[in-house]
């Protein structure tokens, strides 16, 4: 997103921070007394300044009352913005989901397809709860960089979807360890199997090799154990799970 800097109403946004020094509430100009470029360069000053509520009035007023205007989809992007800073994903959804809608053609449009994908990110609470909302940021993600291949935000997308992968490994990871504490080798393995299969590169890879190992030397299939122990000493030999491959492997005779 690429846009000339514009000239600021020096008076306007010498005002509002005063106001914010001192902390008094804000109180705006009266809604037909500003041009939409004064409008939303107030906005942005608030929005600097951290005052999200009093910027989400000055963005909105922009588009209420110069919805043709240049500013227009300008003070949209930073209504959403506004509202993702002060952690309202959900309005903030809604608001990139309108701007890229209404304004498929704006330099913003790859940043609001972004920050859909974050709403929903931000909006699955923990990794234990239910991912669909991950499921469908990683969706979002994947589909902005189909639309924008050259955007300038493709390195942060990437690293989005690695998060959000990564988010879904760690509930997997939880299950197994649930089931392992429960003495359920089969469950183990089963889970082992969709995590190791879906995220293959993830941090959790080499420890869940191990508990499949376990769990497969405890249902009596010794030499799929084997390959897992073995997977680990080969493949993840600095991490603190290869010692424990290699005492696993001793106990099936595997070494000496």
């Amino acid at each position: 997103m690429s846009r000339a800097r514009r000239r600021r109403s020096f008076p306007l946004i010498l005002a509002a921070v005063a106001a914010l020094v001192a902390g008094c509430a804000i109180e705006l100009p009266d809604l037909f007394s500003l041009t939409a470029q004064e409008w939303y360069e107030l906005g942005k000053t608030h929005y600097d300044a951290k005052s999200y509520e009093a910027a989400r009035r000055c963005f909105e007023n922009v588009m209420v009352v110069y919805p043709s205007s240049r500013y227009a989809d300008d003070s949209q992007f930073y209504l959403g913005l506004a509202y993702f800073d002060d952690e309202l994903y959900l309005e903030a959804q809604a608001v990139f989901e309108d701007l890229a809608a209404s304004y498929p053609n704006s330099p913003y449009t790859d940043d609001a397809r972004y920050y859909i994908g974050r709403s929903y990110f931000k909006r699955a609470p923990d990794y234990q709860r239910d991912t669909e909302l991950v499921a469908a940021a990683i969706g979002e993600y994947r589909r902005t960089l189909k639309l924008f291949p050259g955007s300038e935000l493709v390195p942060e997308i990437n690293r989005a979807i690695e998060e959000a992968l990564e988010l879904e490994a760690r509930k997997l990871d939880h299950i197994i360890y649930l089931y392992r504490r429960m003495g359920r080798p089969r469950s183990v393995v089963l889970y082992a199997d969709m995590l190791l299969g879906a995220y293959p590169d993830s941090a959790y890879t080499a420890r869940n090799l191990w508990r499949r190992g376990e769990a497969l030397a405890e249902l009596g299939y010794s030499e799929q154990a084997r390959v897992d122990f073995q997977r680990i000493m080969e493949e993840h030999p600095d991490n603190a799970y290869a010692e424990d491959a290699r005492e696993s492997l001793k106990s099936l005779g595997a070494v000496n």
